[in-house]
């Protein structure tokens, strides 16, 4: 490489590490002017791509620079990376190994690997790497959250605990690392933490995301010394001011559970025909928060099953089945364009997706909660699958999703930033779900939570018959499931059946009146 191509490569690179993409882009194109082979140009304009939201253009860009020097770590691992934000599984898995084989040593390149394993499901390979990376940076907050994390998800939790409290004692403003605290703890913060916390919201830069992560926190403290009103009010501001921003409309969510109906309304879901895929598959669905976890554990305690845990891959089945220049995962024209599509070829698309997540295991649970969305193309594509939804006190339910912290990035979750739209939600979910059992009648087993938790030798009996299992004691000992969870409940279901979360709506009665008054002229009993 001449100097100038030298200086040129330099200055790519200093530029985006300074987000000035446009100086990238520049720098790199008067390199492959020079040099069209030049493999590290192409990887910096893959980069900036991948900054701008353009995937897919940053993918081919990665593979132009793999084609020239193939054995670059970096490489390989930004493409893995891409390959799990496109949901492209098996081949991110692929490329993740092939990097590892490499024998990484660089802190952000194992840390981004760790994060690849992470969205794979793969926590123990996850932590392998990200405890190198925070090795090598200890003081680097980001890789000991993702550390944390995998610890969390491994069940490790003491271990967690630990991550996230240094992470606070390196920088003792970071609002996400409390946040991820409160999750863990069933005890109360000290009150030096809590006082901290309080300072930290009352500053006017604090942004919104930190508003978020700081005011759950925050709320559950609050819960638990029996400040009801506090704790609600505190949850309220921080998310009014998000969902402000977002410009969000539950009429878009609305829609899509009443075009389903309209779609599915005149179909024969019971007929088949010659398609008998799905035998091995449990979908487990219900409202976000209802118990869905709980209900996996119990199942994937049995030795013939395994959880893949929250996948998105049947939604993604569908959508990918169809030719359409919209960038949602369902709406209606999405689903009349893959009702028109072979079911058998929709099927076979998800059965091959999931393929790298599982082992041996005959029977795997797919946990995503929202599916409940895609039950009629379930029925459709998956015919033998079995689709077990799970039920809980209305008003519990819309608090703890309220009381929850979703992904910020995931849309799907949106009506969760005001109690009023998440009681409306869960009306729609209601009669959607009523719609599917009416269409489907005795295909979809319903599974009351409360009930589980009084009595579950007999609810449990129920739920391993209607899957064609044996009993086994384990799955009444679910606690004693050492398997990976990577929900919000990871920490509730390391511990026995419990039933202190059974009417927790009761403590905020006052400032519950609205979502009443909806569940009563709703007709939605509770």
């Amino acid at each position: 490489m001449n100097t100038n191509l030298e200086q040129l490569h330099k200055s790519a690179i200093a530029a985006l590490n300074r987000g000035d993409l446009r100086a990238v882009h520049n720098y790199c194109e008067s390199i492959l002017g020079a040099n069209p082979a030049h493999a590290d140009a192409w990887f910096l304009l893959a980069m900036v791509a991948a900054n701008t939201g353009k995937l897919q253009q940053a993918l081919e860009l990665i593979d132009k620079a793999l084609s020239i020097t193939p054995q670059v770590a970096d490489y390989l691992a930004q493409k893995a990376k891409l390959l799990t934000m496109l949901r492209h599984d098996k081949a991110a898995r692929t490329c993740a190994d092939k990097a590892v084989a490499l024998n990484p040593q660089g802190a952000l390149l194992l840390d981004t690997l760790g994060v690849v394993y992470i969205n794979l499901g793969d926590y123990a390979r996850a932590r392998e790497l990200l405890n190198k990376a925070v090795a090598l940076k200890p003081e680097h907050l980001q890789f000991r959250f993702n550390l944390a994390t995998a610890e969390q998800f491994l069940g490790n939790l003491i271990v967690a605990k630990a991550h996230y409290l240094k992470a606070i004692e390196i920088k003792p403003n970071y609002a996400r690392a409390y946040w991820a605290l409160s999750e863990l703890n069933k005890e109360n913060l000290d009150g030096s933490r809590v006082d901290a916390m309080e300072r930290l919201l009352e500053q006017k830069s604090l942004s919104t995301e930190d508003g978020l992560y700081l005011s759950h926190a925050l709320s559950r403290e609050y819960e638990q010394r029996g400040h009801y009103t506090k704790s609600f009010k505190c949850l309220q501001q921080a998310k009014t001011r998000r969902r402000q921003e977002l410009g969000y409309s539950l009429d878009q969510d609305i829609a899509i559970f009443q075009q389903l109906q309209q779609a599915f309304a005149k179909l024969d879901l019971l007929a088949s025909g010659d398609n008998n895929l799905g035998e091995s598959c449990i979908f487990i669905v219900g409202m976000p928060r209802s118990g869905t976890t709980l209900t996996e554990r119990i199942i994937s305690a049995h030795s013939a099953v395994e959880s893949l845990g929250e996948l998105q891959n049947f939604g993604l089945a569908v959508r990918r089945s169809v030719d359409t220049n919209s960038r949602l995962m369902l709406n209606s024209e999405i689903v009349k364009l893959a009702l028109a599509v072979d079911a058998h070829k929709i099927g076979d698309s998800y059965l091959a997706s999931v393929q790298q997540r599982r082992s041996q295991a005959p029977f795997f649970i797919d946990k995503m909660p929202l599916n409940f969305l895609y039950i009629g193309f379930i029925a459709r594509c998956l015919p033998k699958a079995k689709i077990i939804c799970v039920e809980r006190n209305p008003m519990d339910v819309c608090l703890s999703n309220f009381r929850q912290l979703f992904a910020l990035n995931f849309s799907y979750y949106n009506y969760h930033y005001d109690i009023e739209d998440t009681a409306r939600y869960f009306i729609a979910f209601h009669q959607l779900m009523s719609f599917w059992q009416t269409q489907l009648p005795g295909c979809i087993h319903t599974v009351n939570y409360e009930t589980l938790t009084e009595e579950p030798a007999q609810h449990i009996q129920e739920l391993l018959s209607f899957c064609g299992l044996e009993w086994e004691n384990a799955c009444l000992n679910f606690h004693e499931n050492t398997a990976a969870v990577a929900t919000p409940s990871a920490s509730q279901v390391r511990e026995k059946l419990y039933q202190r979360a059974v009417g927790r709506w009761k403590h905020y009665e006052e400032q519950l009146a609205g979502v009443k008054d909806l569940f009563d002229r709703a007709g939605i009993k509770y």
